[in-house]
């Protein structure tokens, strides 16, 4: 199970019970796997008894958009197309092929969702990319640390000095490293 420490609730929508299945909007740890986002919306298929459908767009312009960076997430959609078929899960790549055109897609596929699972990144657009779309989706979202071993939420401060995070690193990282 995904430790409760790495899983936020991005709404205060419920678990749509009805919904056809449950989506993996994976926007950050974009692997099939060592993902504890990805984890967490089996967890849900599972309990639920619903499809899993993992969907990963790319928006062809941001403010850091490349042709080195695009043909990085492009090479990583096709290593995850095939992990996915051999595990017989439902995979949606998304190439936005002009400005704008993604709109309302993810609103779309969260329509029909029982709930919504993403990454949980401190950094880059995305933080602001999730709470825009808690505010949207009418279905439970969820976002899920898979950042690295030890969970961002593990600890409660912010540390001045390398120093000073090795000492708290080394006491708490022992009860992350099972999961």
């Amino acid at each position: 199970m995904v430790p409760r420490v790495r899983i936020t609730a991005m709404n205060a929508a419920p678990v749509r019970i009805s919904g056809d299945y449950v989506l993996y909007w994976m926007i950050a740890a974009r692997r099939a796997t060592s993902n504890f986002g990805l984890q967490r919306a089996v967890e849900h298929a599972v309990a639920l008894r619903k499809p899993l459908l993992v969907f990963e767009a790319l928006q062809v312009d941001h403010k850091w958009a490349s042709a080195r960076f695009h043909q990085f997430v492009i090479d990583g959609m096709r290593d995850n197309a095939a992990a996915f078929q051999a595990a017989n899960v439902r995979y949606y790549p998304y190439l936005e092929r002009s400005r704008g055109e993604s709109n309302g897609l993810l609103a779309a596929l969260a329509a029909r969702a029982a709930v919504v699972v993403t990454d949980e990144f401190p950094c880059f657009i995305l933080p602001r990319l999730v709470t825009a779309a808690a505010a949207v989706v009418d279905v439970a979202l969820e976002a899920v640390d898979s950042n690295g071993v030890l969970p961002l939420r593990a600890t409660t401060q912010v540390y001045p000095t390398a120093y000073a995070f090795r000492r708290v690193l080394q006491k708490e990282l022992p009860s992350h490293l099972q999961n």
